[in-house]
């Protein structure tokens, strides 16, 4: 039961990051003009961006829609059956390597944010987000992980 507690950890991670990511695009995009969630339009000075709709999309995408995909994936455990098959990641479930994807992209989406929208400033969501990809990239990477979701090859 213990070698579990790692795979149902990530596939809790993966939902709570997609939670959060549902609730912030849904508010960007039924609002690009940030009034709702208090973030003026302002902050997108010095970005390809006039208000908040394409990235409240690409949130929604990026972590909401992705993690989501794997966190099922990772409950269903479809191996025959994948998805997206990556080159360099054939041996293992589709889930898994989304799940690592999702890690990363969460990952980068909070330092472009950090880095394009508040000036290098940092507030506590970041951080909380920030921390969550790297344990999302994390837990996905550890051994028992990855060895849960690897997939015999084929004779």
């Amino acid at each position: 039961m213990l070698k579990l507690l790692p795979n149902w950890l990530l596939i809790f991670l993966l939902f709570f990051n997609a939670i959060g990511a549902y609730y912030g695009s849904y508010m960007l995009i039924s609002d690009p003009s940030g009034s709702k969630i208090k973030m003026p339009i302002e902050m997108l000075q010095g970005t390809p961006f006039s208000d908040y709709l394409i990235p409240g999309f690409i949130l929604l995408l990026v972590n909401g829609i992705l993690p989501t995909i794997a966190g099922l994936g990772l409950i269903l455990q479809r191996p025959r059956k994948p998805l997206i098959r990556f080159s360099f990641l054939q041996n293992y479930l589709w889930a898994w390597a989304l799940s690592l994807f999702s890690g990363i992209g969460l990952t980068v989406w909070i330092g472009v944010q950090i880095s394009m929208i508040s000036g290098g400033e940092v507030d506590t969501l970041q951080l909380v987000y920030g921390a969550l990809g790297v344990l999302i990239t994390g837990v996905t990477l550890l051994p028992i992980v990855r060895n849960r979701f690897k997939i015999a090859s084929e004779p």
